[in-house]
């Protein structure tokens, strides 16, 4: 049995217990999923009345209300939370229980992120399914099923860049007693140039250039833009090119940080 189909084998099976242990949690992710969609929501009632007032803005209503329809789910769709408890297990000397197992500590963090997201769905589909039936008469919605198929590759796609940066991110605690303030910068600066807080379309015309190439845009924006933008065929597969080239970039630059870590960590058992 290879590397990859053992890991695959320990993911399936370490994501059922998760899904079992968390499922005790069903209250508290309809409240994390009810307070994940209130912003957009907030957001895109104040957006329909700038526009309504006469406000001229670069999109029309119908961008916007399929934006922010659709952004809660994109957002926790692609969102990571392990940094801080990777940096933890890095610090407190955890890792060294996980060196003599069959399997990587980052395996669990993909178990627990898989788990996690697959209840947070069943939360959060319903409530964007009554959103998007109140507001489906000002929406986008393409015909075209190979749109819908390219969202959620580039759903995929982002999930991965964003676990990705905050492996890197969290490797870093093998040499630094504190990643925290880090893992906030990068909270900060992703939620602005992601398009999760105002969509990148409304961002001003001089900073175009850096905005679309940057690779945050890539784990929330892009995403969205595929099903309420105009983006032609071009500018897709462009953009799905990007993507991926950053996820390339990003595992192995995260792969070669996590390895260089791993031959300077020192703990107790390591």
């Amino acid at each position: 049995m290879n590397a990859v189909t053992r890991n695959l084998r320990v993911v399936r099976r370490m994501t059922a217990a998760e899904i079992a242990q968390q499922s005790v949690y069903r209250g508290a992710w309809i409240i994390f999923m009810l307070a994940n969609i209130t912003v957009p929501i907030i957001s895109l009632l104040i957006w329909r009345t700038a526009l309504a007032s006469g406000a001229e803005l670069p999109v029309d209503e119908r961008y916007v209300t399929t934006y922010f329809v659709l952004l809660g789910f994109v957002t926790m769709a692609t969102s990571s939370w392990m940094a801080g408890f990777l940096a933890t297990d890095i610090r407190m000397g955890k890792l060294s229980s996980w060196m003599v197992r069959p399997a990587s500590l980052l395996v669990g963090f993909v178990a627990n992120n898989v788990s996690e997201k697959f209840l947070k769905l069943f939360a959060l589909v319903p409530m964007i399914g009554i959103v998007w039936w109140i507001f489906r008469d000002s929406m986008n919605i393409p015909a075209d099923a190979g749109r819908w198929l390219l969202f959620a590759v580039s759903i995929l796609l982002g999930a991965v860049l964003v676990f990705t940066i905050d492996i890197l991110i969290a490797s870093l605690a093998f040499w630094m007693d504190d990643v925290s303030a880090l893992v906030q910068a990068r909270v900060i600066v992703a939620s602005v140039l992601s398009g999760a807080v105002v969509p990148l379309a409304l961002m001003p015309s001089w900073s175009r250039g850096f905005v679309d190439h940057q690779p945050f845009r890539y784990t929330v924006s892009f995403p969205v833009e595929i099903v309420a933008g105009q983006l032609s065929g071009r500018e897709l597969l462009a953009g799905l090119g990007f993507q991926l080239g950053y996820v390339v970039l990003f595992a192995l630059i995260a792969r070669v940080v996590w390895s260089a870590g791993i031959r300077a960590y020192s703990a107790v058992g390591a």
